[in-house]
Parts: structure tokens; sequence; C-alpha cells
């Protein structure tokens, strides 16, 4: 709407400078009234080039690279306008005499003053449509910019859902295997997990708080795999759980991190997770140990698709630093929110 606006003001002022500037020059051989008889039919010459060129030819001609067919015919329609103009000045001279008309004026003259202003008004609206050219790609070109990312958003959580249920599947496998009475609140647990996956996480956003409450079900739901203590730490003092960030963000990485850390197994593993909020910025960090000879946890698909995910959610505005030293993996994600 505003786009429109300017257009519009554009043009009205661009008119009316028209008709100064004709004014101007025929004044200098006519009186007032004779210049503003030669103004007015010269105007709407002019207002005939600039939006039949703009609206009809440069769509059909220009935009689809027949740029010689384009400015013949514009060519052609300058000087059949001016011939028409020519006439049109000739039939006012004709009716409406005046006594001070130069008439020793070549008739040449008036040809080529209203075929260089038609030129310019011409050459104008070539500039006029080239930017309105640029100014609907521009527009066109976010919308599928915009397009793209949400389609890619979808994909990414379509990824990272079925690697989510697989693990809890296999979970839910062993406490029944091993016949342990923690399998019906495992199974409990897992519907809540389910529930918050598929629903809440159709949202663009969702509170720190469910995010928060989803990893607390994960560990619970991770420590009933073992029967051994596991180390892992949750610290989360002091957090404004209202904080609004993009679901599943931190899931991939506490999955890992149990996944590599072999937790279930070794007496010394351990896993601890930070999350912190601080005006508009959040800071999630996590770290594990893994074995030596173990596989990098920095090899898997998630942190990839996170990665993606918060170029796309939070271009400019968020960072992500995997370290991976001395047996210890940490992945530390600054988010700033708009």
């Amino acid at each position: 709407m505003r786009t429109r606006r300017l257009s519009i003001i554009f043009q009205a002022c661009f008119w009316f400078l028209i008709m100064a500037l004709h004014l101007a020059m025929a004044s200098n051989f006519f009186t007032f009234k004779m210049a503003l008889f030669f103004a007015v039919p010269n105007i709407i010459l002019g207002m005939t080039i600039f939006y039949l060129n703009s609206l009809w030819i440069f769509p059909r001609l220009f935009e689809k690279h027949r740029y010689g067919l384009y400015f013949v015919i514009n060519l052609a329609l300058l000087i059949l306008l001016s011939h028409i103009s020519f006439m049109v000045d000739g039939i006012i001279v004709r009716n409406f005499p005046i006594s001070d008309f130069p008439s020793h004026l070549s008739w040449i003259f008036p040809y080529i003053r209203i075929f260089s202003l038609l030129m310019f008004i011409f050459f104008i609206s070539l500039v006029f449509s080239l930017i309105r050219k640029v100014r609907v790609q521009d527009v066109t070109e976010k919308q599928l910019s915009k397009e793209k990312m949400n389609t890619e958003i979808q994909l990414l959580k379509a990824q990272i859902n079925p690697h989510f249920i697989f693990n809890s599947m296999n979970n839910i496998y062993s406490l029944a295997y091993s016949k342990s009475d923690q399998a019906p609140e495992a199974i409990l647990k897992l519907s809540e997990m389910l529930r918050y996956v598929y629903y809440d996480c159709n949202r663009d956003e969702v509170t720190l708080g469910a995010e928060l409450e989803y990893i607390r079900n994960y560990i619970a739901f991770q420590q009933m795999k073992s029967p051994q203590k596991q180390t892992i730490i949750l610290d989360t003092e002091g957090i404004d759980e209202t904080f609004r960030i993009a679901p599943m963000l931190f899931i991939p990485f506490v999955e890992n991190s149990f996944k590599y850390s072999k937790i279930e197994d070794l007496k010394d593993a351990r896993v601890k997770i930070k999350l912190t909020t601080s005006g508009n910025e959040l800071l999630f960090k996590i770290t594990n140990t893994h074995p030596e000879n173990g596989q990098s946890p920095g090899s898997g698909m998630g942190i990839e698709n996170v990665r993606n995910r918060l170029e796309l959610t939070y271009p400019g505005k968020c960072e992500l630093a995997v370290k991976d030293e001395n047996n210890i993996f940490e992945v530390v994600m600054k988010i700033e929110r708009a």
C-alpha cells in the first residue's frame, strides 16, 4: 500500500514537472496563453507514450527479452505521436491566431521540440518500469525464500521426530524385555513426549518451560533403561520458562550425549546440561564424556539439522559452537530472541 502511494505521488510530481518544463520552453516563443494551448495536448501525448510503454509494451516485449522489437516499436510510436503533436500545433495556430506569434520559425523546430520531450518521457517510463520490475522481483524472491525456509524447517522437523521415536521404542523394548516394573511408566512418559512432538511442535514457537519438561521426561525415560545410577546433571536455575523458542532445538544434542557417552554401560560417564536466560538471550550448553576409541558425537545427522534450522529460524541471531577435546564433547548454543 505504501509503495503504491509513493508511486502515485511520484507520477503526480513528474507530470507537474513536465507541464512546468513545457510551459517554460514554450513561453520563450509564445504568450502564456498560447503556451498553455500547446502544453495540454502535448502532455496528453506524453502520458500516452509513458503508460502505453510501462503497462503494455514493456511487459510484453522488454520483460520477454525482445529488446530489438521493443525499441523499434517505441521509436515508431514516438515518431507517430510527434507527428500528431505537430498537426495539433498547426490546428491551434490556425484557429487561435496571436499577433506576436513568431511566424518566421521553421516547421522543424516544433517537431524536434516535441520529439525530444516525448523521448525524455519515454526514458523516464523505461526507468520507472525497470524499477518496478526490480521491486516486484525482490518481493517475489523474498516470498519464495520464506516459503523455502518454511518447507525446509518442516522437513528438518520430520527428520528429527522419527529419530526420537525409534530411540524411544528401543528404550521401551529394553524395559519390556527385562520385565522391568518401569515399563508402564515409560509408556506413559512416551505418550506425553509424543503429544509434545506431534501437537506442540507443530507451532513455530513453544515456551522454554515446555521444551524443558520434554527434556526432563527424556532424562527420566533414559534413566529407566539402566539399573545403575547415571551421572546426569540438569541445571536450569533462574531461567525464564516463558521464553519462546523454536521447538526441538535441544533434543538432538541431548540424544547424542546419552548415545555417545555410553552412560548406560560406563560408570564414569557423565552428561551435564545447562540452560540460562538473560533478557532476550538464551544459552544452552551440554557436555558429555565419550570413550577414547568411540565414534565422535559430532558426526550425526541431528546436529547438522539443528544447525540448518538455526540458520533458517534465527538468521544473524544465533551461534552454535561444537568442541571435542580430551574425550569431552561440548555444544554451546546462543539464541537472541527477536
